[in-house]
């Protein structure tokens, strides 16, 4: 479905309409609900995208820089990249942690089993990544940080944001079950169905959603990664350091 171009003014008059009786909230808290509204919609399906450019750092003080920070331009890193190379491969803190126990320590000039280029990459919080070795030197504009771009921010009547007519729709329909937290009682109460239609829509719109932890609790899913093997269980580091298996015997 095409997009189009959607103003704030326009936003609140249809939010306006679809009141079933007196308008409880004032122009300001709606246009709160709806920043709001987008937030949580560019949270869940990344709608609006960037590419973030760092420089990577060589050790400070003997200590080499594996963490390095997204700022206000990126929610949250979905693809990382050093240079020309292919894309790092995604892993997490706890594997890390438990599979290298001395990854903060070692650097592409370290030695031995440790790459000569940068392997992997894992999310320690939204705005802020590490990357597994740290680079040995400085290098400028090496880091691509592929992501999810900082929300547009609607502040003025003619501010828009570009979303589908269907989406404008999940948008003003979550926005009203915002404001009605206000109201509390059966009003809210009636609203309660645009919260899993906008989890419903969010999921469909990305795929991948479903295979979040996150999104899964959230949205009241089954809890079966939590039964998964923990202890000795394999990890991305040791299943990337692992030696190839032999060639079978002729």
């Amino acid at each position: 479905m095409p997009f189009q171009v959607s103003t704030l003014a326009a936003l609140q008059a249809t939010l306006a309409q679809r009141v079933d009786g007196s308008v409880f909230w004032t122009p300001e808290e709606a246009r709160l609900a709806l920043n709001e509204t987008l937030r949580d919609w560019n949270l869940l399906v990344g709608r609006w995208r960037a590419t973030l450019t760092l420089s990577t750092a060589a050790p400070a003080a003997g200590v080499p820089t594996v963490e390095y920070a997204l700022g206000a331009t990126l929610i949250y890193g979905t693809r990382v990249k050093v240079g020309s190379a292919p894309a790092l491969t995604p892993t997490s803190i706890f594997e890390l942690d438990y599979g290298r126990p001395s990854w903060r320590y070692e650097t592409t000039a370290t030695g031995g089993d440790v790459p000569t280029a940068p392997l992997l990459w894992a999310p320690i919080s939204l705005q802020r990544i590490a990357i597994w070795p740290a680079t040995a030197t400085a290098g400028s504009n090496d880091l691509l940080v592929e992501g999810v771009a900082a929300t547009p921010v609607l502040v003025h009547a003619g501010d828009f944001v570009d979303l589908s007519e269907a989406v404008v729709d999940l948008v003003v329909d979550f926005a009203l079950h915002v404001l009605a937290f206000k109201e509390g009682g059966a009003r809210f109460a009636a609203t309660q169905d645009t919260l899993t239609d906008f989890l419903q829509a969010a999921a469909e719109e990305n795929g991948l959603l479903k295979a979040s932890q996150a999104f899964r609790r959230y949205a009241g899913l089954d809890r079966r990664r939590d039964l998964q093997k923990s202890k000795d269980a394999p990890n991305k580091v040791a299943e990337l350091l692992a030696p190839p298996a032999p060639a079978p015997a002729p």
